[in-house]
């Protein structure tokens, strides 16, 4: 931790030296740029000394009295000082000063001193809300306080300010990284699909990020969430290290023997089922060649699925128009298929919807009334 705190805080430096650099009137332009003019015009002030007037004077006093407060290691009452100045701007080059001075001290610094320094640099930005040094300052304080998430959303934010800054890219790959580690330290399966979610929309290609939220379905056995993910790479990236075992886990998963809990209902039997996210509960009818649901069931993800089309089916009611529409796929225990139609029976609002033959069809299956059970063989 230390030191990725350490090269962290380097690349923090770098970036400050740069940013300076870039900025108009930068001071270190000004001292390795060889300007004859400029030189002879300080040679002069130097020669024939001129006494400033009282206003200036008075302007640079508040800065004065800032720089000791600072000094003295009062780091709020200095920012307060340079706050409530005139033109606080003007001395944006001293708080830069004293922002690389914090930024070193950093892994060294106890809870309260973090979060003084925290206030600090808000304050800062108060008054100049983009400020890179400062933001930068901002997110890093973030990660020594251990808010990783926080600190890789600030992150993100300043890249997206300064896209020109490529180098930000490499620190949140590192920080997304490191923060994955801890959450499967943590078997926190349920943060990393949610943060994974977040930080693949920045990076869709980070495999890192794909293994992780991999890793996470499974172990919650979501395995047709995993499939999904798997089923985005190319076959190169399935080769991947990373992303290897994951794929070999999914296979031998789905091609295990399971038994599924089926619950007795007359001379039928229930069991539940995942639809575009939701828990669906469906009556096994092998007499029907489509799944059907409810029209309550359909509510509950009538904004995860697509409309297919209407097709004439004969129900036990006689010849009906049914909508069918297309969700990613059907689970139920470890397996799956995907894509997924169903109808939906309109006239039906309660009760369980059909699990009909086109998931059946795929495996060998049986009914073990004894035991209540649903056993699914790969075919």
């Amino acid at each position: 931790m230390r030191y990725f705190m350490w090269l962290l805080l380097m690349c923090s430096l770098t970036l400050n030296v740069y940013f300076e650099w870039q900025r108009p009137g930068s001071i270190l332009q000004s001292l390795f740029k060889n300007e004859p003019a400029q030189i002879q015009a300080e040679v002069v002030t130097q020669i024939t000394p001129k006494t400033p007037p009282a206003h200036s004077i008075q302007s640079h006093e508040p800065l004065s009295q800032a720089i000791r407060y600072f000094n003295q290691g009062d780091i709020l009452r200095a920012i307060a000082v340079w706050e409530n100045s005139t033109h606080p701007l003007q001395h944006i080059a001293q708080i830069h000063s004293w922002i690389g001075q914090l930024s070193a001290k950093l892994t060294h610094q106890n809870t309260q001193q973090l979060a003084d320094t925290l206030l600090f640099v808000q304050r800062i930005l108060s008054i100049t809300p983009t400020d890179f040094t400062a933001l930068q300052l901002e997110a890093d304080i973030y990660f020594a306080q251990g808010e990783h998430n926080e600190a890789i959303d600030r992150y993100i934010n300043l890249l997206h300010l300064y896209p020109e800054f490529a180098q930000l890219q490499d620190i949140i790959t590192n920080l997304i990284t490191q923060r994955l580690a801890q959450l499967k330290t943590q078997s926190n399966w349920h943060e990393t699909i949610t943060q994974g979610q977040i930080w693949l929309s920045e990076q869709p290609g980070n495999l890192p990020i794909i293994a992780a939220m991999t890793e996470a379905h499974l172990a919650l056995n979501n395995a047709l969430e995993a499939e999904l993910l798997l089923s985005q790479l190319s076959a190169q990236q399935l080769q991947h290290q990373a992303i290897a075992p994951l794929k070999k886990a999914l296979d031998n998963a789905t091609q295990q023997t399971e038994r599924i809990p089926l619950v007795r209902q007359g001379e039928h039997y229930i069991l539940k089922a995942k639809i575009a996210g939701q828990d669906i509960a469906l009556m096994i009818d092998t007499g029907a060649s489509v799944t059907a649901l409810t029209a309550a069931q359909f509510e509950q993800l009538a904004y995860d699925v697509s409309y297919v089309n209407s097709r004439r089916v004969s129900t036990a009611n006689g010849i009906t128009e049914v909508p069918f529409y297309q969700s990613t796929g059907i689970q139920i225990g470890t397996k799956q298929k995907t894509p997924f139609e169903f109808g939906v029976m309109e006239q039906s609002h309660y009760g369980p919807g059909l699990l009909g033959m086109n998931f059946l069809r795929h495996f060998d299956f049986e009914i073990d009334q004894q035991n209540a059970e649903l056993i699914l063989k790969p075919r």
